[in-house]
């Protein structure tokens, strides 16, 4: 599938805690081709809540990888059905990293995080090997 990369997505586990201000600083123009999600206060992430919301988790913070997963692809799913034109994803927030597979597999879409940004550095400095025919 092919869509033309118009827009791309923050997704932050909570929109407020990424502001304009942030994206300024690193170079990204205010108002620009994006969209800001938050993962917890508008699509309902509720298992990151138990991690990372103080005022939600319990005294020993817990989270259950499927159900997670699963909110996370709902959330991506509905934030594509919601802003069709988007054309890639950024997962801002370290948690949402695990779950980049399972997000690009629903909406098929690039998928970026921090991973993606560790993956590049490292191959700056260990290139693979090439056979074959180049």
């Amino acid at each position: 599938m092919h869509r033309r990369l118009r827009h791309r997505t923050d997704a932050a586990a909570q929109r407020q805690y990424l502001s304009e201000e942030h994206l300024a600083n690193v170079g990204i123009d205010p108002g620009s081709n994006y969209v800001i999600a938050g993962a917890q206060d508008e699509y309902g992430v509720t298992e990151f809540d138990n991690l990372w919301n103080p005022g939600k988790r319990p005294s020993v913070p817990e989270a259950y990888y499927d159900k997670a997963e699963e909110q996370m692809v709902r959330c991506a799913a509905a934030f594509v059905e919601k802003n069709p034109d988007i054309g890639a994803i950024m997962l801002e927030c370290t948690g949402m990293q695990p779950f980049a597979r399972a997000v690009q597999r629903e909406v098929e879409l690039p998928v970026f995080s921090w991973g993606t940004l560790l993956d590049y550095a490292y191959s700056v400095v260990n290139h693979r090997d090439y056979y074959g025919h180049v």
